[in-house]
């Protein structure tokens, strides 16, 4: 049984069975799926959360309605100061929200075979490479997942899949709830090496999760190398 503690572990870690270990190179690189019995989540809980930890968590949350339902991401653009205040009963109901979201994904696709759980990694490509490169000790997860998900709006609308003024919209929400947006004076290079040992890295092509609409996200592996430069660069 899981009784998640922090924001982040209420909308994203205790739902979906994942248990998996960091490694120098990359991470979440070892681990397996065990489906917890039970998930039980308090909401009250977060009244203790350091005020760091506790806007981390809104990053998963947030991704969420950006890649599968606008509703959601319209109240976290229109309710942000009750929302980080944790006004009753509407941030329940945003986190209950967020867990049904990444709970029915799972349900649909547990293993990622399908491609449909992949979505859920919005922002994670570069997000998951900055830990590594940082080696894990100066970002939180959700704070190198917001500058994860400027770095991937910048692609969507460069590649043409998203207009720029919701580009802009997802960075005014992340900027609102406090979350990072770049992270300079980090090693480029670490960073490339993550990310070539990324999970979505097949025969040497990263498959990238990109925007389409809010609440709307397409799968990509035709990124050209001098975009995803150009966005390492915009957030760095």
């Amino acid at each position: 049984m899981q009784v998640p503690t922090s924001l982040t572990a209420m909308v994203d870690a205790s739902i979906g069975g994942k248990v998996g270990v960091n490694l120098e190179e990359g991470k979440n690189l070892v681990g397996a799926f065990y489906q917890p019995r039970l998930v039980l989540t308090d909401v009250r809980a977060l009244t203790t959360m350091p005020p760091r930890a506790l806007r981390e968590g809104w990053a998963e949350a947030i991704k969420h309605g950006l890649i599968l339902d606008r509703d959601l991401f319209n109240d976290f653009e229109n309710h942000v100061d009750d929302i980080k205040e944790l006004k009753q009963p509407l941030s329940t109901d945003i986190i209950s929200r967020s867990i049904t979201i990444k709970a029915d994904v799972v349900s649909r696709d547990e293993r990622e075979t399908l491609g449909i759980r992949t979505l859920l990694n919005y922002g994670h490509t570069i997000g998951h490479a900055l830990e590594a490169a940082t080696a894990y000790g100066e970002l939180l997860h959700g704070e190198a997942v917001s500058i994860g998900m400027v770095a991937a709006g910048f692609i969507s609308q460069k590649m043409g899949f998203v207009q720029e003024n919701l580009i802009e919209r997802q960075n005014h929400v992340l900027k609102r709830f406090g979350l990072p947006t770049l992270y300079p004076n980090v090693d480029l290079e670490l960073i490339r090496k993550a990310m070539l040992v990324d999970k979505k890295n097949k025969s040497g092509a990263l498959t990238w999760v990109l925007l389409e609409d809010i609440g709307s996200a397409v799968l990509s592996s035709n990124v050209p190398s001098q975009l995803v430069e150009d966005a390492l660069k915009r957030v760095t």
